[in-house]
């Protein structure tokens, strides 16, 4: 992403360093979840159209 100043065209802030890798290590951190999940046997609690759902692992792929 290039960063902007306000004085350029789309207007478009400066990303916050803290942020800039934040869902790559979300998707690390969902990865490595499931991946407990699977060795344990235990189902995945997702958050679903503003609901908690269990995912049992019949219904779920190995390799997301």
């Amino acid at each position: 992403m290039i960063d902007r100043t306000p004085n350029q065209s789309q207007g478009r802030k400066k990303r916050d360093p803290d942020l800039v890798n934040a869902e790559i290590a979300i998707r690390r951190a969902a990865r490595k979840a499931r991946e407990i999940a699977n060795k344990t046997g235990v189902p995945i609690v997702i958050l679903k159209d503003g609901r908690i759902e269990e995912v049992p692992l019949d219904d779920r792929l190995v390799d997301h």
